[in-house]
């Protein structure tokens, strides 16, 4: 439905063997995924498990083995960075088959506007057998296209793959492309309560640009965390420097900024953030240079508690940038306290370096941070990486959002309160509303933007159904679960009154279902384990699809002479690794096959044109530490980085325009010029750049538009020249 996957996925077991034994099979989904349903087939029985507390659910498992009937129980693990589910199979009488379904819910990801997509991990398939797939599409927006793993068959909104297992080599996938409205919301009435509505709403806020964001430069606090503990040593800590000097430079003028590291003890460069100036600047660049990786342990806790402990000025809102390989000695306790101490108008954002980075505490901290993630493995991602994480960071926002409910309604909504959102960028609002009188055909949304006050008016998809309600349930639960303090009796309480009003497995509520045969299985049980691969770490179910999945899985028990416990596990697929590109930077050369005098004059008589020509023989990285903090280039820089003279520099500059103004315009054109396949990285750069150059104009009596308009004339008449040098 829209933004929401529900799953059912299907799997058969024999017991082969003469006697009784006890099935163990671990779950592991992707994160934000939760089990939601659980139904046994057994000789024509159906057999469903409902939820209750965790501690009365293994008692009553436990008391119906006892019993010699069958039972199930399915139950979250007490693992925080794995979305482990435990399913056992007590009293599985021998020569029989057993069918489970197991249902699981998880909310849509970020995606692009009018794209969805939907993978299904090949993890969680058998490598042998035959399975049968079917993915069923129900969207509010026009389905424009459907697009599938190869080999499936799309009919209508149903996409359908059947085969054998070995034939699957990747994940089972499909994308949807509609026509997507700028927001929508679909009213889910209960089927089994027609007082009761679920409400899910897709939300696109967006602002036009106006003629004052041309020089509009944000005014915020950047708190720049840096890991300098010992496991950064090497590689890691020299990406972070030079990945730290590009951040200082992208800043905006009107900022303040700090930059502070951590190990075991904590290192401020200042004692608090200070104004963005050249001074400041320069004492910055100095302190990145001297960073090594001496502070001992890995203590994330102990600077973020120092930076939310100081109050933050409301003028300057606060965006954290953590730099860290991801080693810290509390994951779980670092998440939580990011959950709990960020500030309404400030964000976290993270830069995991190196190859063996922890994944989960990048993912966590940026979701408990209302901020986004990157990562970096290798020195050619650098500079687009980061470049592309500050961009992020630096998109408009609204807020004081709030739903215009029906009035005297009892709502429960989620978010409760509605974060921050950037510009362009997509959210998703849950509620049920208790009691109420039916919505209508729109609902609106108000807020502050950009520009000031903003309504939107959200039209509205009516049908009947019991899903949405669940997300409501589940994303409250995933709020408790990780804002909380582990074992705070108030939030464990909530927990356990949610999963159990909504049937969802949750770390204090599990499945639990019992089969009372006529003829008790008698004697002692074997325990098998069943295991299971988790998922890989890029795998995220989500997608605004409702998928209907079904597999054959045998899990045969084959008796050992020693009476030891046997392990089924299930083999799993092999991969081929894919090399992933990178970047080079061209290389000019010329060889001679005999080195002779006459090709070694040659090449010394081209370096010396080359010499004579504009160019650049540095890299990105050089040229941004050359930016002055106002983002303009003075004229030794321009002639630094071009290979020219200052006078050649300025042979063709403009009377009226400033001389800041000018070789600002001229590096930017050098940039356009040597570094066309990376316009991605530079972008930011030339942005605040052509922002400084509005500024310098504006100074002399024209209006920024037409200021704007004469910044981009003098660009083009730097490229003309630097074209015409050239040839």
């Amino acid at each position: 439905v829209d933004d929401c996957v529900s799953v059912n996925l299907q799997q058969e077991y024999n017991n082969a063997s003469d006697y009784p034994v006890e099935v163990g099979y671990c779950l592991t989904l992707p994160r934000n995924t939760v089990v939601s349903g659980f139904v046994a087939t057994s000789e024509g029985r159906r057999i469903k498990a409902i939820v209750k507390e965790k501690e009365e659910a293994e008692k009553q498992y436990e008391d119906a083995i006892a019993s010699g009937n069958t039972a199930y129980l399915v139950e979250r693990t007490l693992k925080e960075d794995q979305n482990e589910f435990n399913i056992n199979i007590g009293n599985f009488e021998p020569h029989k088959t057993i069918i489970v379904e197991i249902s699981f819910l998880c909310p849509i990801s970020n995606e692009s506007r009018g794209k969805r997509s939907y993978r299904f991990p090949l993890e969680l398939l058998p490598k042998e057998g035959t399975i049968s797939y079917t993915c069923e599409v129900f969207s509010s927006s026009t389905v424009t296209r459907i697009e599938a793993t190869a080999g499936t068959t799309v009919e209508g909104h149903q996409v359908i793959w059947k085969g054998n297992a070995s034939a699957l080599l990747s994940d089972l996938s499909v994308s949807i492309l509609t026509e997507e409205k700028e927001h929508h919301a679909i009213v889910e009435t209960d089927i089994d309560d027609p007082r009761l509505q679920s409400v899910m709403i897709t939300h696109y806020p967006c602002a036009p640009e106006t003629e004052e964001d041309l020089i509009a430069q944000p005014q915020l606090e950047y708190v720049f965390v840096v890991d300098r503990s010992g496991s950064m040593e090497g590689k890691s800590i020299e990406y972070t420097k030079k990945a730290l000097n590009i951040l200082i430079h992208a800043l905006p003028p009107e900022s303040k900024f700090n930059i502070v590291g951590f190990g075991s003890s904590v290192d401020n460069l200042f004692p608090s953030s200070v104004t963005y100036t050249e001074e400041n600047l320069n004492k910055a660049k100095q302190h990145i240079t001297s960073i090594s990786a001496n502070l001992g342990g890995t203590d994330l806790l102990k600077p973020l508690r120092g930076i939310f402990s100081t109050p933050m000025d409301p003028a300057y809102p606060r965006l954290i940038f953590v730099l860290t390989d991801g080693e810290v000695e509390d994951r779980n306790g670092t998440i939580a306290e990011v959950k709990r101490s960020i500030e309404d108008n400030g964000r976290l954002y993270a830069l995991g370096i190196g190859r063996d980075v922890d994944k989960k505490l990048v993912q966590g901290i940026c979701d408990a941070g209302r901020g986004n993630y990157e990562f970096v493995q290798s020195a050619d991602d650098i500079e687009k990486v980061v470049i592309s994480l500050f961009e992020r960071s630096q998109v408009a926002q609204f807020h004081s959002l709030c739903v215009g409910w029906p009035t005297s309604t009892d709502v429960t909504q989620s978010p409760s309160v509605i974060p921050r959102i950037e510009n362009n960028s997509r959210h998703v609002i849950y509620a049920v509303l208790e009691n109420s009188p039916p919505i209508g055909e729109t609902l609106n949304i108000t807020g502050i933007g950009p520009s000031g006050p903003v309504v939107w008016d959200i039209k509205v998809t009516h049908h009947k159904g019991n899903t949405i309600k669940r997300f409501v349930a589940l994303s409250r639960i995933r709020d408790l679960q990780e804002g909380k303090k582990s074992g705070n009796t108030g939030a464990k309480s909530e927990i356990i009154q949610l999963g159990i009003k909504y049937q969802l497995a949750t770390k204090h509520t599990s499945f639990i279902a019992i089969d009372e045969l006529n003829n008790p299985v008698t004697g002692t049980l074997k325990l098998v384990k069943y295991k299971h691969k988790p998922p890989p770490p890029q795998v995220d179910l989500s997608y605004g699809l409702r998928c209907c999945c079904t597999s054959c899985c045998r899990a045969t028990y084959f008796g050992s002479d020693d009476g030891s416990d046997d392990v089924i596990q299930q083999k799993q697929p092999q991969h081929r690794q894919q090399q992933q590109p990178s970047c080079c930077r061209a290389a000019y050369f010329s060889a001679s096959d005999d080195g002779s005098d006459d090709d070694i004059q040659q090449q010394q008589q081209q370096q010396q044109q080359q010499q004579q020509r504009p160019g650049v023989s540095v890299g990105y990285e050089y040229i941004v530490s050359k930016q002055q903090f106002t983002g303009g280039w003075d004229l030794n820089s321009a002639s630094q980085l071009s290979n020219l003279t200052p006078e050649q520099v300025n042979q063709n500059k403009p009377q009226h325009v400033s001389e800041n103004a000018w070789t600002t315009a001229f590096v930017i054109a050098l940039l356009e010029n040597f570094f066309i396949s990376t316009k991605s990285i530079w972008g930011v750069v030339t942005k605040k750049a052509k922002t400084f150059m509005i500024r310098e104009l504006t100074k002399g009596g024209l209006d920024t538009r037409s200021a704007s308009t004469e910044a981009d004339n003098i660009i083009k008449l730097a490229t003309d020249f630097i074209v015409l040098c050239i040839h």
